[in-house]
């Protein structure tokens, strides 16, 4: 007896439809699972065995090969033991090979035939909506995660017992549950945040450079001595970033699935993602791979912001890795016999002390050795600086600032013009694959970005006096682009040069 059930599995951050084909015939015992399958899923012969016996039925005393299909291609993961289990169970079930051909089974079996949650479920029901699969079994406790898709039927179970219930007829899933949880989740996107801009005082020059970064989604490093508020700023910056949409936060939640990092009792990434990793994370933490490719913190922080606290502190080697992915927004994995591609298009924020003790340049007295601070800002290589576009010297606030009663702008304020400037992008580059200032291309830059006959004359003094490399004055054309919208003004003029050249000056201070 053969039978063909449809199963998933997952690469990279997307999902490829797999057959799980079951041939049962006359011979010595055994049971071989072939098609490339990975070590859980040598070990899911014994637990289907197990389900399937503690659930009531009987094995099959016979010659069982199961094999995965495409057979070229690794399966990994305990996604395919509900799919084994229906292909077993054939002659259990009353459906016909039509209603099998359009349904999908994914889910692990514990030994008495429940069950599991599964990582990576939300890419697998959007790739089966795409494979033009009518609906899809699952684990009951992936239910609010995989809800967020339409156009599917989603069948939660929560064992072995139960599916084939429901395929015999035996049992009916209250579909009203599944509606209304469909109905509340689309209301939990609220984004509140316990930071706010109100709480930073004075620094007001660093509070504009952050609005102008998250405007356009440019780069940011702050340079200051310790406790002078870059790590405050820093965590604020997503409260000012746009509202994430829909498409946004399916792209996200697709990462946080696969890595097993989405809360239960949401089911999908609400919030712009903000990832803070230490600085003596490793290469393979950063950006991702290993054995079997897991995204890294820089792929985490997709459409969000990825916070490098003391970023001179990190190796210099892990720190290059760096400069592909924040260039290009996206990261390729190779291996052998395949690639793995994820997108890693955030905002990029840096902090750091302007020496080893902190106080170079400072109020305070620097104890440091010249030689000692050239070193320390050397650990930061010209490419990597090069990535960066705005610079920012953060000083320590007065205390005329701190006893000053004057409220500071709230987030939810710099955060409307924020909005206003990207919805003019959005006009903008809607015949483009881009969407932000930050994303466009060198052959592009003339006709997105016009400058009065004042504002050239700026810039070519700018370009000749300070010798910008061609990645530099992109940059700065850009960043004026984004200050010209958050005036509404459709041409560049010379004020928005000006300022936007404003927040390079740290650079030449520091690193020139």
């Amino acid at each position: 007896m053969l039978s063909i059930i449809n199963s998933s599995n997952i690469i990279g951050i997307e999902s490829f439809l797999v057959k799980v084909e079951v041939d049962i015939t006359n011979g010595i015992p055994c049971f071989n699972i072939v098609g490339l399958p990975s070590m859980e899923i040598r070990e899911s012969r014994e637990r289907v065995k197990s389900a399937i016996i503690n659930s009531g039925y009987k094995f099959p005393n016979s010659r069982i090969v199961v094999n995965l299909s495409p057979a070229d291609m690794k399966k990994e993961g305990s996604f395919l033991d509900l799919s084994i289990c229906i292909g077993l169970l054939r002659n259990h079930i009353n459906k016909e090979d039509n209603y099998l051909d359009e349904s999908m089974f994914i889910g692990e079996l514990s030994l008495d035939g429940k069950l599991r949650r599964v990582k990576g479920i939300l890419p697998i029901v959007i790739g089966a909506k795409k494979y033009d699969i009518k609906r899809i079994f699952i684990p009951f406790d992936n239910l609010i995660e995989s809800s967020f898709i339409d156009g599917i039927d989603i069948i939660p179970i929560h064992s072995l017992n139960e599916c084939i219930g429901y395929l015999n007829g035996d049992l009916v899933i209250n579909n009203d549950e599944i509606l209304a949880l469909k109905k509340s989740n689309t209301n939990c996107v609220d984004e509140i945040y316990e930071e706010d801009f109100e709480d930073v005082r004075g620094n007001y020059f660093v509070k504009r450079g952050a609005e102008i970064a998250a405007a356009g989604n440019h780069n940011i490093l702050m340079i200051g001595p310790p406790g002078s508020g870059k790590t405050m700023i820093a965590k604020r910056i997503r409260t000012i970033l746009p509202k994430i949409d829909k498409d946004e936060m399916l792209e996200v939640s697709k990462i946080y699935s696969v890595a097993g990092l989405i809360d239960e009792e949401i089911g999908i990434i609400s919030k712009r993602p903000f990832r803070s990793p230490h600085h003596t994370s490793t290469k393979q933490s950063l950006i991702g791979g290993g054995n079997d490719p897991k995204p890294g913190e820089v792929v985490l922080s997709h459409r969000g912001v990825l916070f490098l606290d003391e970023i001179a502190e990190f190796d210099r080697r892990i720190l290059e890795t760096l400069r592909q992915p924040v260039e290009d927004k996206y990261i390729n994995i190779s291996r052998i016999k395949y690639s793995v591609s994820y997108p890693c298009n955030m905002l990029l924020i840096g902090a750091m002390n302007p020496c080893p003790c902190g106080y170079y340049m400072s109020d305070k007295e620097c104890k440091c050795k010249s030689y000692e601070v050239n070193r320390y800002l050397n650990k930061i290589s010209g490419p990597l600086l090069d990535r960066f576009d705005v610079f920012i010297e953060v000083n320590q606030v007065p205390y005329g600032e701190f006893k000053n009663n004057k409220t500071s702008e709230k987030s939810k304020d710099i955060k409307s013009r924020v909005e206003m400037a990207r919805e003019i992008q959005r006009n903008r580059f809607k015949n483009d694959f881009i969407s932000t200032n930050n994303e466009i291309r060198s052959s592009k830059l003339d006709e997105y970005c016009k400058l009065d006959k004042e504002a050239k004359k700026i810039t070519e003094i700018i370009f000749n006096k300070y010798k910008l490399s061609n990645r530099s004055y992109t940059k700065l054309i850009k960043m004026s682009r984004t200050i010209a919208d958050l005036d509404e003004s459709n041409i560049i003029k010379s004020s928005h040069i000006n300022e936007a050249f404003s927040y390079r000056k740290a650079y030449y201070t520091y690193f020139r």
